[in-house]
Order: structure tokens, then C-alpha cells, then sequence
């Protein structure tokens, strides 16, 4: 037989035994995974198909034998199914991974902002709140300027729709109003924001010259001094979460006071509320001739007395200092009072000695 018959025989045949592998082969029913059964019953498998040849003709089968390369043995097989499912199972892993770190990412990029703020949020607040207490006056005056503008404007718009005013007389006349009232309106503003410690001390007089009780143990009346000691505290404009806010102030007042038993030292605490003094101590301590002074409280309490890590203490000493003094004080008058004295008959005889003298010179 020819070589062209032999090469169309061997192919028929690879044909027809192609064609019966296909017929009687059977799909995996067990599967190596859940995921993996569509696989598996793709892909033909026949384990009897070896590489023994199964004719005569050696070549044909070894042909036979290496011509399909789809099939493979159940260890080969398993073995592919497995590694597909672990690459599935990494990569969706790995997509979940990947939607993690990303809401992460979005998370920490709308957060960092946030904390960045909060964090510098209070050192923001503290820089502008010391730039308002450096530059008070400059801001209000600022402040002042543009009220008065506007409610100059405001004022000449109006009159000059319902009367017939002179430019000039009417800008200058109602500019002028307009400062008056600002500047009214800032007095009384001060007046309410501020603390005046001679009222405070008006008050606390006329509260103890109306006090049973002080004047039974002082007698009546009751004189003050000139001698007094105050401490301010609080007050001004602050900014809290970024919204101005109005301190309270406070005001701390000691001084002596004399009655006509004995004599006594004042203390004073006054808070300024909603523009009104608000007293939250008026209490005296009375010096006994035995024992230890003794302290009576019209307002407040011995609470009250140590607020401000006992402020009002501190300012006692050098008010009763300065009262015990007063002694000396006065012997240092005296003493400077004599010094000037002779100093001034020293200057006198100086003077006559000098004329004297003069005159015997012109006689001779």
C-alpha cells in the first residue's frame, strides 16, 4: 500500500476512535468543591485510556495514545480542580480585602480633616481670643466707627424722605447726633459690664449702718477711711466653641471701718450679673481685747470667705499693716514736721546774719 492510502487509513481511524471516546465517556459526578462541579463535568475523563498500545499496529496507538492532550489521569485532575479553587478562593479574598482597605481609606480620608480641626480647634480659639484682649480698644473704636456711619445714613435716608433739609446741615447735624448716641450707648454699656468699687463700697456702707447686728457690737455710727484694697478679677469678651461670651467680673474690697465701741475690718466680694452688683460676701472681723478676732457674716458665708485660694486673706494682711502703721506714720509726720522747722529758722538766721553784715560793711 501506497504512503498517501496508509496516512487517509490512519487518520480514519484516529476520526472513529475520537468519536467513541466521546460517546462513552462519563462526566465526574463527584466534585472536589461546591464551587467546581460545572468544571469537573466539563472536562472528559477515561480511565481506562493508557498509553499501552491496544493493536497490532504500534505506531497508530502510540499516536492514539499521545493525541488528544485534554485527558488526564484523577490525581492529575484533582489536583488542577484544587489549585483552581484556592486561586478563586484567594481572589475573592483578596477583592474583599480590597473593598476593606478602601472604605478604610475613605474613612481615615474624611476623618483626618475632622481630627486635624479639633485638634487645633482650641489653640485657634486661645490665638483669637488674645488677638481681642491686645487689640480691644482698636476694635471697638472700629466697632464705633461703622455703628455711628450706619445710623448716620439710616437717620438722613429717613429724614430726607418725609422733609426738606439743607444737604450740609442735615449730613453734619445728624452725624453728630449719631456720635452722640453712640457714645451714649457705649457709657452705658461700660456701666454695665464694669464694677466701680467706690459704689461697691457706698453699698456695703449703707448695708452695715442698716445691720442691727454689726451696730450692737461696733455702736453707731459707722465711719470708713480712705484706706481700702480691691482686686479685680474676671470680665471682657471670650470666645467658647468658637461663640463670644460675656465673663462676669468680679471684685474683691476690704476696708477698715470705726465705731463708736470699736473698730472693725470689712470684707467684700461683689459680682457684676446682667449689669446689676450681685453681693456674694459682706463679712467683718472685729478685733476682742481677749481671744481671737471675731468675724460676723451679713452676706455669705465662711465658704464664701476662702474662694480664690482665700484672696480676700491676702488682702487683709496689708490692709492691717497698713492700719497698724498708721502709728508710726504719724511720728514720721511729726518728725519731718520739726525737721522742716529748724530748716527753715536755720535759713532765717542765715539770711539776718548775711544783711547784718551788710550793713556794717555800708556803715564803715
Amino acid at each position: 500500500m501506497s504512503k498517501p492510502s496508509q496516512r487517509i487509513i490512519n487518520g480514519l481511524l484516529l476520526k472513529l476512535h475520537h468519536s467513541n471516546i466521546l460517546s462513552n465517556s462519563k462526566p465526574i459526578t463527584k466534585p472536589y468543591s461546591n464551587g467546581f462541579s460545572t468544571l469537573n463535568s466539563r472536562i472528559p475523563f477515561n480511565p481506562s485510556f493508557t498509553s499501552k498500545p491496544t493493536s497490532s499496529n504500534v505506531g497508530l496507538s502510540q499516536f492514539l495514545s499521545r493525541a488528544n492532550p485534554y485527558y488526564y489521569s484523577s490525581s492529575s485532575l484533582a489536583k488542577q480542580s484544587c489549585w483552581y479553587g484556592v486561586k478563586r478562593h484567594f481572589s475573592l479574598k483578596t477583592s474583599n480585602l480590597g473593598k476593606t482597605v478602601n472604605g478604610d481609606f475613605a474613612r481615615k480620608v474624611l476623618e483626618k480633616p475632622a481630627t486635624t480641626f479639633s485638634r487645633y480647634r482650641e489653640a485657634i480659639g486661645l490665638q483669637i481670643d488674645a488677638f481681642c484682649k491686645r487689640n480691644v480698644l482698636l476694635l471697638v473704636g472700629a466697632g464705633g466707627v461703622i455703628v455711628c456711619a450706619l445710623l448716620w445714613r439710616i437717620m438722613f435716608g429717613i429724614a430726607n424722605t418725609f422733609v426738606g433739609l439743607s444737604e450740609g446741615m442735615a449730613k453734619y447735624g445728624f452725624l453728630a447726633l449719631s456720635s452722640a448716641i453712640v457714645a451714649f450707648a457705649g457709657l452705658y454699656i461700660r456701666s454695665r459690664i464694669t464694677v466701680n468699687p467706690d459704689r461697691v463700697y457706698r453699698i456695703a456702707m449703707r448695708k452695715l449702718n442698716t445691720s442691727a447686728a454689726i451696730l450692737e457690737v461696733m455702736g453707731a455710727p459707722l465711719t470708713g477711711t480712705e484706706l481700702r484694697a480691691y482686686v479685680m478679677s474676671g470680665g471682657g469678651v471670650t470666645l467658647k466653641n468658637f461663640k463670644p461670651r460675656l465673663r462676669s467680673k468680679r471684685c474683691f474690697l476690704i476696708f477698715p471701718i470705726r465705731g463708736s465701741e470699736r473698730k472693725g475690718l470689712v470684707s467684700v466680694e461683689v459680682k457684676k450679673k446682667k449689669g446689676q452688683y450681685d453681693m456674694k460676701l459682706l463679712a467683718v472681723d472685729i478685733p476682742m481685747a481677749s481671744g481671737p478676732d471675731q468675724r460676723l457674716f451679713l452676706i455669705g458665708d465662711e465658704d464664701e470667705y476662702k474662694v480664690g485660694g482665700g484672696l480676700i486673706a491676702e488682702l487683709r494682711d496689708p490692709v492691717v499693716k497698713a492700719m497698724a502703721a498708721s502709728k508710726e506714720f504719724d511720728d514720721l509726720d511729726d518728725i519731718e514736721e520739726a525737721e522742716d522747722a529748724e530748716r527753715e529758722l536755720e535759713e532765717a538766721e542765715r539770711k539776718h546774719r548775711e544783711e547784718m553784715e551788710k550793713l556794717e560793711k555800708g556803715g564803715s
